[in-house]
């Protein structure tokens, strides 16, 4: 068996759950988090400062599912009826849990963690620490505005992919984005953001797609729209465009173009928009101080404080 094949073995919900049993043994007081992929690094150091657990204990479940999973098997177990346990899942695309009987378990506000990045109050936290700006200097003014313009122009030239993806996801089918690279469909530079693909190329990439119609996708634009896009479209691409500008920004100011800043900036962070499909983790980790964190998940995060704390 393949070395991913072992790691997919070992995140299935009942060898997760099997883990479980085996540490809440040892550590009943404990508190257990489950997490779609390695999205305790979001997460994390937001459980350590609101919910401040003596211990906790993670596990990675792969995906949504794997956590779902995880949570019905220690929920329909009465031998765990006293466990403190948090269950972290992405809304992406699909229906939201409140919309089912499960509880207990927190749904991010927008598509997914990704999302919470890339604001324009988290990008002005990064302005201030990183490029070391004041919010009275004109370099982070102009910084700001030419953030939240660029932010529209992405938008509008994602816009269709967004739709026609969640169009597929409502009918099912089996789209491969792991990996996709949507520099393919969208040029990036701080003057503009352009788009070059037409939905007949979408389903030429994606061969298994299902035909949807335009009412099908006009509903889904009033849906989806309907939000600030920035919470509602695919993480994965929000993030790219934060990933792709702050690159771009770091170059200029780190030559001091006149364009752009008043003076020169020397800048350390390193971004390379190029690994967000290769390693996604490495970007979520090192900006994790930078993002948002809802009221609802601080309000999920308190429930589980204890008298100790």
């Amino acid at each position: 068996m393949s070395v991913d094949k072992l790691r997919e073995a070992r995140r299935t919900p009942a060898s997760v759950f099997m883990q479980f049993t085996r540490q809440y043994k040892e550590y009943e007081s404990a508190l257990y988090c489950f997490f779609e992929g390695e999205d305790d690094k979001y997460y994390g150091i937001r459980i350590d400062n609101i919910a401040r657990p003596t211990k906790d204990i993670y596990a990675n479940c792969g995906g949504k599912e794997g956590v779902l999973g995880v949570y019905r098997l220690i929920n329909n177990n009465e031998s765990y009826s006293q466990v403190r346990a948090a269950y972290f899942i992405d809304r992406d695309f699909d229906e939201s849990i409140k919309n089912t009987q499960i509880t207990g378990v927190y749904e991010t506000s927008c598509y997914s963690i990704e999302n919470f990045y890339t604001s324009i109050n988290s990008f002005c936290k990064i302005l201030r620490t990183e490029f070391k700006l004041a919010e009275s200097d004109i370099d982070f003014n102009n910084c700001k505005n030419l953030y939240t313009q660029l932010q529209k122009e992405f938008h509008d030239a994602i816009e269709l992919l967004n739709i026609w993806i969640a169009c597929q996801t409502e009918k099912q089918a089996k789209l491969n984005l792991s990996g996709f690279d949507i520099s393919k469909l969208v040029q990036m530079d701080l003057d503009n953001i352009t788009s070059n693909y037409t939905i007949n190329e979408l389903y030429t990439k994606f061969p298994k797609a299902i035909a949807v119609t335009q009412e099908e996708l006009d509903l889904k634009k009033s849906d989806l729209c309907s939000q600030e896009r920035q919470k509602s479209f695919r993480g994965k691409f929000e993030i790219y465009f934060l990933c792709k500008v702050l690159q771009k920004l770091i170059e200029e100011a780190n030559k001091g173009n006149p364009k752009y800043f008043t003076k020169r900036i020397s800048i350390t962070l390193n971004v390379n928009p190029k690994t967000i499909n290769v390693n996604p983790e490495t970007i979520i980790s090192d900006l994790s101080q930078y993002a948002d964190t809802p009221d609802c998940l601080v309000d999920y995060l308190e429930s589980f404080r204890t008298s100790v704390n």
